[in-house]
């Protein structure tokens, strides 16, 4: 076993503090009387540090290789359906119709395109949007399609697609009212709505004293509803969904537009042939005028 001059050096002045030619006579006779003992502990000691070493790498060279873990892609192609979570409060990418009591939207027609295109079926799971990302991250669904903003916060834990869409973020007051801003900041000392989660909601929550006067909402109708009684002083949304708000509220008007990032699905990183998989598919759907359709259908 090799040892270096350095190691040596160490584990002399260790026991006598002091290098040796200063060492006398009889100090280096007793120090050479326990010099076998000290030898046999340094040996122990490096035995024990190998044999340790050793023992940590066995198992992995000597063990069966570790079985392949299933790609998602191949589960959801076994199982034949793909678990899409969505938040149906956000119209018109994703929304209940009250005379069917089903999903519709922009999102849910997309998501239904590209899982045609990969020869499943979509099966829709309805919840909070702020529940969505730890529900893609622990498995209860393979992705997201819920009008999800690509942000950076969003990309450390999940995989976004090619988006494809982009729109604004709003501010929305009623029609009577006066207020008025030139930046967000200004927003200080009104009461504003934002949904939980959202990116709206991230951006003013950033904002000092903005920040105190907000209320988060789960219910995008409650928001509407609140800023309708005057509860609110204004609430900022995607531009999107002004238009059948302003249906129920009539009168309600933006007077504050932020560009906002590009929207995207979202899925677990780890699978390669499932990010291609969706990716080919809303390519397919640029090439062949399907996303146009879907976005003349529900945005006019």
């Amino acid at each position: 076993m090799y040892f270096s001059d350095n190691a040596f050096q160490v584990v002399w002045i260790g026991v006598s503090g002091e290098s040796l030619d200063s060492l006398k006579t009889e100090e280096l006779r007793k120090l050479s009387q326990g010099y076998g003992n000290m030898m046999m502990a340094v040996v122990l000691i490096v035995g024990l540090t190998v044999g340790l070493g050793v023992g940590y790498f066995l198992p992995g060279l000597l063990g069966p290789p570790p079985e392949d873990v299933p790609d998602d892609y191949d589960i959801i192609m076994d199982r034949g359906t793909i678990n899409v979570g969505t938040n149906s409060g956000w119209p018109p990418f994703e929304m209940v119709n009250t005379t069917t009591d089903e999903l519709e939207g922009f999102d849910i027609d997309l998501a239904e395109y590209v899982a045609a295109d990969m020869g499943v079926t979509v099966n829709w799971i309805d919840m909070d949007f702020d529940a969505l990302i730890a529900a893609c991250t622990g498995g209860t669904i393979d992705m997201i399609a819920s009008a999800t903003f690509i942000t950076r916060e969003r990309s450390a834990v999940l995989q976004p697609l090619v988006w494809y869409i982009r729109t604004n973020e709003v501010i929305v007051v009623k029609g009577t009212s006066v207020l008025e801003i030139d930046e967000l900041a200004d927003l200080d000392g009104y009461n504003g709505g934002v949904q939980t989660g959202t990116t709206e909601d991230e951006g003013l929550s950033a904002i000092a004293g903005v920040n105190e006067t907000l209320t988060r909402y789960t219910l995008v109708e409650t928001m509407f509803a609140d800023l309708d009684t005057g509860t609110l002083d204004y609430v900022f949304v995607d531009e999107p969904i002004v238009d059948l708000y302003s249906q129920v509220y009539p009168g309600i008007k933006i007077i504050f537009t932020n560009p906002a990032p590009p929207t995207a699905f979202y899925i677990r990183y780890g699978s390669d042939a499932l990010s291609a998989a969706i990716n080919s598919a809303i390519a397919e759907g640029f090439a062949d005028g399907t996303i146009d359709a879907l976005i003349a259908k529900w945005f006019g």
